[in-house]
């Protein structure tokens, strides 16, 4: 079922205010502030190119316009407070996290202005941009073929989203990409991308277009409908991953804190399980981290003694990673 969020009672007026309602301050934001950052650095490369942006509910960069949208929650603070107590994150609160997710939709707007993916090479380098977006895709957490950015291997996602990724650490000028990527197949990516950009240096876009998508004025759902919204999307599962699975284990209690008991045993465990279900280790280092964080959000420990805790946690971990692949867990949700 879908969780319900149950929100603090002096919270009613703000959270029947429709989007388009909620007080944007822009000025002194760290949005502003990291846009300021990333035009200068396109300045820096020679790229002439004076892209827009509106306030909306996400990050994206619709096809064909030469702007990029960011969430409203980012220039009203009590709606970015509400965002990280209720989503559990709010994207961009911090500036590095910021400043990335601009250069990422970024390359998205000048990809639309300068008409990039039509080339027959990039296509090749990159993949076919026709292709349909998936609902989900499994990340390769060590794939070389690609480019370390934002969560989840994004750049794995589609080929559109491999260049925005490539194209957002080709900008970074921190990112050191010559030396962090010279043994990797993800090194010919952001070459073919220096290439295109250093070719546009000086020069004009072809298209230049300043409409927007669900610009927040035009947003009437109330702020409550937006946040219960975005839990039913990130709610995809069912039913929890340990269930009462886990009282057998651990109980709340006296004895041995069960976060330090897997903290110390984790590496052993893992392996265990690895060899019992023939997972691959990351998504077992999935399952591991869920159940620590219900582990801590609980305050657990364990019920046996750590002689007799080890057999029943091992079996308990295989079964539920077994459960995390069959639900889809190891996917990532676009």
């Amino acid at each position: 079922m879908v969780k319900h969020l149950k929100y603090d009672p002096d919270l009613r007026s703000f959270l029947r205010t429709p989007l388009c309602q909620i007080p944007l301050k822009k000025r002194g934001s760290i949005a502003l502030k990291c846009l300021e950052q990333v035009r200068l650095e396109l300045k820096s490369k020679g790229i002439n190119f004076n892209f827009h942006y509106w306030a909306s509910d996400d990050w994206f960069c619709p096809d064909g316009i030469t702007g990029i949208a960011i969430p409203f929650y980012l220039f009203n603070e009590q709606a970015l407070t509400l965002e990280q107590k209720y989503i559990g994150h709010a994207e961009g609160k911090t500036e590095e996290e910021c400043l990335k997710l601009i250069r990422h939709e970024l390359g998205h707007a000048i990809d639309n202005a300068f008409h990039l993916r039509d080339c027959e090479e990039r296509r090749e380098i990159f993949g076919d941009h026709r292709i349909k977006y998936p609902k989900e895709y499994i990340k390769k957490p060590f794939s070389r073929s690609y480019v370390l950015h934002l969560g989840d291997n994004y750049a794995q996602a589609h080929p559109e989203e491999d260049w925005a990724e490539t194209f957002a650490v080709w900008l970074d000028p921190k990112s050191n990409w010559k030396e962090k990527y010279k043994d990797w197949k993800a090194l010919k990516k952001l070459e073919y991308v220096d290439s295109i950009m250093t070719g546009l240096r000086g020069k004009r876009a072809k298209t230049i277009c300043r409409d927007t998508l669900d610009e927040i004025s035009t947003l009437g759902i109330s702020y409550k409908s937006y946040l219960n919204r975005k839990v039913k999307n990130k709610s995809k599962y069912k039913a929890p991953l340990f269930k009462k699975n886990i009282n057998r284990v651990f109980s709340s209690g006296k004895r041995i804190n069960a976060l330090s008991y897997l903290k110390v045993h984790e590496r052993e465990i893992c392996i265990r399980v690895a060899k019992n279900t023939n997972q691959y280790h990351y998504i077992i280092k999935d399952v591991m981290r869920e159940l620590k964080n219900e582990c801590r959000e609980r305050n657990l420990t364990l019920r046996h003694t750590r002689r007799e805790t080890h057999a029943p946690l091992i079996n308990m971990l295989s079964k539920s990673t077994l459960q995390y692949v069959k639900q889809g867990k190891h996917k990532v949700i676009m």
